[in-house]
């Protein structure tokens, strides 16, 4: 009898569970930008082209930018900040162009208006911005742009007494670093002039310190510039290392008035998102960008998979921000009208990595005891990362927890030994035995983090098997290139010690265009091996495919899993195909024509008679009566006549003579008979009772040896003429 199979009406799988886009996360930024009076007109000047980069170059469209303007308060009607630019988004190309409108209001203050520094109101302002609702859990920045000397002596609402003005502004500050702390708050400060830095990196160290797990760089740190290029990248530096991103090296050249010229920058392939900032100084200069490939690419819209955004084109500096770039070495070639001095350019590119970490493991449901090998790897909103090079600096890691353990590290490595399949290919593993005492719940989280990457991690939730589960399934899934409507084959091995059950089969983090042939299968008793096809939807964009293929029992949960690697790739064009195998001819002439042609010379060589000497005679052992030398060169054999008793050469007609195996010379009537082989010192018999012998210079290696017949002058050898063939070679 039968066993029936188990199902439950309740098991439903779905086809794809593709993860939310991977995006960068978003922050707020309030910069401080100093307006008293200790500062000089060119101080000020760079502030505003500071606080123009920072609005300009920030990588998320749900980012929030406000400028506020600070020096002091001395008396009636004077405010100690001025909120030159509120809170504002930088979602489309005109609020960030409003913003580089707006910090242009920035101004060195007179006497009247108060002109002393006031870091305790502008820290307190900033603070209360920070506070306003955010539905985005943006992370919190604030940059400080200042002299970095606190002055309030002449401020009546830090008391009466003007000797205590500053001591009560500074407990005031300490108090706003301390909000600021547990507010989770950054403070980046830069400093211009005779700036007091022992003071700014009493604000760096005051507020939040560790936004970006254990990456040292990402630290806030205080920073003092003497010139316009320090500003530009010293701030860039602070503003990428502030919200996690990468930063690449600046490039700066001088652009003359009515020349061009181009700067090259390097975008990485590990790079979701950046922003390419170009300092151009003067608006009238005008920037074209080309991407790897050499297409030059919109400053706003679509081109490919990525989406462009330009901003700041009327003014001093300006921003390319880009959404998927491709990677590689981009080219800006930057126009200078004539009449425009000559000015010192530069491009520095801010990247961030909005990656997502993707782990699996061997053996899902582990008993305690058992050794499971965990995988991890990273993807990007396009595919997953394998080269080595965009990997280097990142840091792997998974831990492993649950009921009955304490928290236990995995180590991970990419190294090809061990639990790891592969050497270089991406995919970090490592091994572990779950401990004895576990029991229930089972937890793994791996972990990503490394420059210019917002760390993600990646839960992975589980459960020990226990005595009822009497399931085990392995998935296998190889890599491989796969056209647009095609397939790719997968087996799933089942071993079930229970009764027969359904399974159900499932995608996880996977595009919409891929499906799974069957969403169900069927896991008798016993050893079963289940086929199924992974299918490439028709309207698939070139490009890898990643994720992870499930196996789920009837209670949905994960019995076996492996991940997705699909290259898709659209077939090659039938003219493509025809020039590829032109060229595989090609390459094959070029290294077989030398080798055929070498041959053919060796066989003209070993056939070529023109060594050969006949000698005719009436009976053996006799002087010989005619004499007649092979020509030379004109082919593998030669013709004569018996005529009158002499040797005569003729063409088409009488006797053939060409060479033989080793020192044999064949000889052919005239009515094709073949007569027997001719030996030097041997002669032969013609049909006509006369005899025929022959000598061979190339047998006798150049005189060595004696001739048969005729003089013993040393054989004068001709074969070191040119043979018909050899020009070629």
């Amino acid at each position: 009898m039968t066993a029936a199979v188990t199902t439950a009406g309740a098991f439903s799988p779905t086809a794809a569970h593709a993860a939310p886009p991977s995006d960068v996360k978003p922050v707020r930024v309030v910069i401080l930008v100093d307006e008293s009076g200790s500062l000089k007109d060119q101080d000020v000047t760079r502030e505003r082209a500071a606080a123009q980069l920072i609005a300009l170059s920030e990588l998320s469209p749900q980012s929030q930018v406000a400028v506020v303007g600070f020096g002091s308060s001395n008396g009636p009607g004077q405010s100690a900040v001025d909120i030159v630019c509120p809170l504002t988004g930088v979602q489309t190309a005109q609020d960030r162009e409003s913003l580089g409108r707006c910090v242009e209001k920035l101004r060195l203050r007179a006497a009247e208006e108060g002109n002393d520094t006031d870091h305790a109101a502008a820290l307190e302002q900033a603070l209360a911005i920070m506070d306003q609702p955010d539905d985005q859990q943006r992370a919190k920045i604030v940059f400080l742009l200042t002299d970095g000397v606190l002055d309030v002596r002449n401020s009546p609402q830090y008391g009466a007494d003007a000797q205590a003005r500053n001591a009560n502004a500074q407990a005031q500050i300490t108090r706003s670093l301390d909000d600021a702390k547990r507010g989770r708050v950054q403070i980046w400060p830069l400093g211009f002039g005779a700036a007091d830095k022992s003071a700014l990196d009493d604000f760096a160290a005051g507020g939040w310190v560790q936004p970006c797990g254990d990456q040292r760089t990402t630290t806030p740190r205080a920073r003092v510039v003497a010139t316009s290029a320090d500003v530009e990248r010293s701030l860039l530096e602070a503003f990428a290392y502030a919200r996690c991103a990468g930063i690449e090296e600046s490039v700066t050249d001088s652009l003359d008035a009515g020349a061009t010229i181009d700067l090259h920058v390097n975008i990485p392939i590990i790079a979701t998102d950046g922003s390419i900032v170009v300092v151009k100084r003067d608006k009238r200069i005008q920037a074209t960008y080309f991407d790897p490939e050499g297409t030059q690419v919109p400053k706003q819209g679509e081109l490919k998979e990525s989406t462009f955004q330009a901003a700041g084109e009327a003014g001093p500096v300006e921003s390319l921000r880009i959404r998927n770039p491709l990677p590689g070495q981009w080219r800006i070639q930057l126009k200078s009208p004539p009449g425009v001095s000559r000015q010192e350019v530069s491009a520095t590119v801010v990247w961030q990595g909005a990656l997502r970490a993707s782990i699996s493991l061997s053996n899902p449901r582990p008993r305690p005891g058992e050794q499971v090998n965990v995988r991890l790897r990273l993807q990007t909103r396009t595919g997953t990362i394998t080269d080595p090079a965009a990997l280097e600096g990142l840091r792997f890691s998974a831990r492993m927890s649950g009921e009955g353990f304490q928290e236990v590290p995995v180590e991970l490595g990419d190294t090809g030994e061990g639990a790891d399949r592969g050497q270089g290919d991406g995919e970090y593993s490592g091994q572990i035995v779950i401990p004895a005492t576990a029991t229930g719940a089972l937890s793994f989280v791996g972990r990503v983090t490394g420059p210019g990457v917002a760390g993600d991690e990646r839960p992975y939730e589980t459960r020990i098997a226990g005595p009822a589960d009497r399931l085990r399934a392995q998935v296998e899934l190889g890599s491989a290139t796969v056209e647009p409507g095609g397939t790719l084959a997968g087996t799933v091995r089942v071993t079930n010690d229970a009764e027969p059950v359904q399974l159900g089969l499932r995608l996880v983090d996977v595009p919409g265009t891929v499906s799974l042939s069957a969403q169900q299968l069927q896991a008798p008793t016993g050893s079963s091996e289940q086929g199924f096809e992974l299918r490439v939807g028709a309207d698939a964009g070139e490009g890898t495919v990643s994720g992870v293929v499930q196996v789920l029992d009837l209670a949905g949960q994960v019995v076996a899993e492996e991940f997705v690697d699909v290259d898709v790739r659209p077939p090659t064009p039938l003219w493509q195909r025809a020039l590829q195998a032109l060229l595989i001819l090609l390459v094959i002439l070029a290294v077989a024509l030398p080798f055929l042609l070498a041959r053919r010379r060796a066989r003209r060589r070993a056939a070529d008679p023109s060594e050969l000497t006949l000698h005719l005679f009436d009976r053996p052992g006799e002087p010989y009566i005619s004499r007649l030398q092979a020509p030379l060169g004109e082919g593998p054999e030669f013709m004569f006549e018996v005529s009158d008793g002499r040797l005569v050469r003729t063409y088409g007609t009488g006797y053939a003579v060409r060479r033989g195996q080793g020192r044999t010379v064949l000889v052919r009537d005239p009515s094709g008979r073949e007569l027997d082989p001719l030996i030097p010192g041997r002669p032969i018999a013609l049909p006509n009772g006369m005899y025929l012998g022959v000598d061979d210079g190339r047998a006798r290696g150049g005189g060595a040896e004696q001739p048969a017949y005729g003089s013993a002058e040393p054989y004068r050898s001709r074969t070191d003429r040119p043979m018909p063939g050899d020009d070629l070679l």
